[in-house]
């Protein structure tokens, strides 16, 4: 049988991947595709947003495709390969693995390069990097990650272009070009003239990027891979009813304002009261709140209100405390 193609979507947290996914799998092209997606925390947020355009997602939860669940990458692939060999699901053509925003695309690039069982049945198709016009400066700079995941792109996005000036447009592609000057840099309206340019093309060239690999093996050699739970916090709110909006609105802006430093990334998803518990998705970036997003029935059987809060040195009492005295 053919080998499938692996796509690999990363970027730094609240880049936009999940927004970019969204707009590929209504596509034809990737009607037969294996979606996984691999998010930091226990709770999964990110799959609830395209649940509705695929039926064929894996989830990764609770670690970083990067360190603590990569071997769970190996046994999905190589579980996928086998049910399609004997027949027991449906064939599928290609895989895309959408990775934490906090994954060092290298260990992953290295696994998938050199599992002898992996590359029996996948071949890596591209590497697409979704880079934040809005924070991607201030990102690559605060966070080596973000740079690693820019370096190691075969293909770059430029993601809220609409919020940045002409000056932080030129700056942040100076800064993407600066890092990765191989990689064609593609804007939103580029993908969404023709999401299905991002992968199909089998851009990753092994041997461009058998270099890279090896350096950063030299650099960790000797040392355990620092998992990100040791540098990076996530901190999970549930409520199992509907929260006040107007209250959750007030809590979100009071955490950003007295947190700002230590916030990331915020998700999550509730129950409106004041609409009879219609549901609601909520993201911020760091400082940067982005409208709600109502979605017209629950995703799964849970109705519980879920925030996922990610960042350093988070206050998780003061959160728990403030949320309970405002939204509950």
């Amino acid at each position: 049988m053919a080998k499938v193609p692996v796509g690999i979507l990363t970027g730094f947290l609240g880049s936009g991947k999940t927004t970019v996914l969204s707009h590929l799998l209504p596509r034809p092209a990737f009607s037969n595709a294996i979606v996984i997606i691999n998010e930091f925390g226990e709770i999964s947020i990110d799959h609830l947003i395209v649940a509705s355009l695929s039926e064929s997602i894996v989830e990764l939860r609770n670690g970083c495709l990067c360190c603590t669940v990569r071997e769970d990458l190996v046994m999905t692939l190589r579980d996928l390969h086998r049910q399609r060999q004997l027949g027991e699901i449906k064939a599928f053509d290609r895989v895309l693995v959408e990775t934490s925003g906090l994954a060092d695309p290298v260990p992953l690039l290295h696994t998938l390069m050199t599992n002898p069982p992996l590359q029996t049945g996948y071949v890596i198709d591209t590497v697409v990097t979704v880079v934040d016009a809005l924070n991607g400066v201030a990102t690559v700079a605060a966070h080596p990650t973000a740079a690693d995941q820019i370096a190691l792109a075969d293909l770059i996005v430029l993601s809220k272009l609409d919020l940045v000036t002409p000056a932080v447009t030129a700056a942040v592609t100076a800064c993407v070009t600066g890092l990765n000057s191989q990689a064609p840099v593609l804007t939103q309206t580029d993908l969404l003239a023709n999401p299905a340019q991002l992968f199909g093309a089998q851009r990753f060239n092994p041997a461009l990027r058998t270099g890279a690999v090896t350096q950063w093996l030299a650099h960790h050699s000797g040392e355990a891979h620092v998992h990100h739970a040791h540098r990076y916090q996530q901190l999970v709110i549930r409520h199992p009813g509907a929260i006040s909006l107007a209250g959750l609105s007030v809590f979100l802006n009071q955490a950003v304002n007295q947190q700002r430093a230590q916030i990331l990334r915020i998700k999550g998803i509730a129950g409106a009261r004041e609409k009879g518990g219609k549901p609601v998705l909520v993201h911020a970036v760091q400082n940067k709140f982005y409208p709600l997003q109502w979605l017209p029935a629950w995703p799964d059987e849970d109705e519980s209100c879920r925030l996922v809060f990610i960042g350093r040195d988070l206050d998780a009492s003061l959160l728990e405390e403030r949320f309970q005295a405002l939204c509950v």
